[in-house]
Parts: structure tokens; C-alpha cells; sequence
């Protein structure tokens, strides 16, 4: 059952985006009104800048050109701003692990899988680390952030590692090999020769080589 987006009129806050609508099966963050999604961009911009330790109500409406008393029309206060960027995260996070595991629709509207030779728990292993150095000062910014209350979107997220391994336990020891080597990554506390992603790949195959075949 879909269940309704927060009005035009109102203020979001942190239970809002436990407000999830599903399409065609995938959890998606509610809707935002179109003003929220400005201040959400802006924000994430200056993120990615490297600037998010510079993140304030008054910052944002700066920014935006807007006296700062707007922004709470459109968010309670900067821990739903921040709550919105790290459901937004992960919702491009769980996007690029399905991409990786049943495909992208092509022209025709089919799904095509990239590397369909490849086992799809790598894929999607390889999908979690190519997001997060893509988007690398995101990544720094909601990895210390508390998980949002987001049960469904987290749940999808989980089930894209569950799908890719068909084993509970290796899933999880996948996601864990991930997330450590990435924190790595992202924070510099890789060494320079080991910065070809030779260790990572091991690590992921060696965790396939225990699936039962």
C-alpha cells in the first residue's frame, strides 16, 4: 500500500522519511516538495565541496539567497536536512547495488547486466565501492551519521547482498569486507600500494569461494 507524502504545506522532519513509497516492488524515499529538493541539492553541493563541517541553517540560506526562517517551511530543523541526505545516499547507494545485480533497462526497456559473467556478489560488492568513491565526501559525511529510521529502504538494501550471495552469513561478511575496506579508502588509511582495489577483490573472492556451489 502507498502511503501518502508529506503536504506541500508542511514542515519535514525525521519520522517523514519513514514515510516510504513503493514502485513496482523498489522502496523510495517519500516525495519532497520541489523547494525541499532545492535546499537537499544545495546542501549536498556543499558536501561534496568538502564543506559539510560548514553546514548551517544560515549557510543554507545563503546560499539560496533566502532569509534563513524559510528553510524551517520546509524542514523542522538541520537534523532533518541531514537525515534527508543520508536517505537520499542511501537510496543511490541501494539503486547502484540493483543496477549491478539485475541490470539497467536498455533502449528497448529490457534489463542488461554488466559483467554478466562475473558473479553477481562481486558486482554488487564492486557497485557499494565504486559509489562511495564516486561520491567520497558523502560518504565521509553520513558515515558517522546514525542509521536513519528507515526500515524498508535499509531492508532493500540488505536484500540486493542477500540476493547476490543466496547465503545470510557470507552476505553479511561481504557487506563487512566493503564497508571496512572503503571506510579505508575514503579516509586515506589505505597504503599506496594497495591502493588498486587488488586486495579488495581477493578479499570478495575468497568469501564466494565458501558459497555452495
Amino acid at each position: 500500500m502507498r502511503r501518502s507524502a508529506p503536504k506541500d504545506n508542511r514542515r519535514i522532519g525525521i519520522c517523514d522519511y519513514c514515510e516510504m513509497a513503493r514502485l513496482d516492488g523498489i522502496v523510495s524515499p517519500a516525495p519532497r516538495t520541489a523547494r525541499a529538493d532545492e535546499i537537499i541539492a544545495c546542501a549536498r553541493l556543499l558536501i561534496e565541496k568538502g564543506e559539510g563541517d560548514r553546514l548551517t541553517m544560515r549557510r543554507l540560506a545563503d546560499e539560496l539567497g533566502i532569509q534563513a526562517p524559510s528553510l524551517y517551511k520546509h524542514f523542522a530543523d538541520k537534523e532533518a536536512i541531514t537525515t534527508a541526505l543520508h536517505v537520499d545516499y542511501l537510496a543511490a547507494q541501494r539503486d547502484a547495488l540493483r543496477a549491478a545485480l539485475v541490470g539497467e533497462p536498455d533502449e528497448e526497456g529490457d534489463l542488461v547486466v554488466a559483467d554478466a559473467e562475473v558473479h553477481p556478489l562481486l558486482r554488487v560488492a564492486r557497485a557499494y565501492r565504486e559509489h562511495a568513491r564516486d561520491h567520497p565526501e558523502q560518504f565521509r559525511f553520513v558515515f558517522l551519521l546514525p542509521y536513519p529510521d528507515v526500515p524498508e529502504l535499509l531492508k532493500d538494501i540488505r536484500r540486493q547482498w542477500f540476493r547476490a550471495a543466496g547465503d545470510d552469513h557470507l552476505a553479511l561478511a561481504a557487506y563487512g569486507l566493503s564497508r571496512g575496506v572503503v571506510e579505508m579508502e575514503v579516509f586515506g588509511q589505505v597504503p599506496r600500494r594497495n591502493r588498486s582495489g587488488a586486495g579488495f577483490e581477493a578479499g570478495i573472492r575468497a568469501i564466494i569461494a565458501q558459497l555452495p556451489d
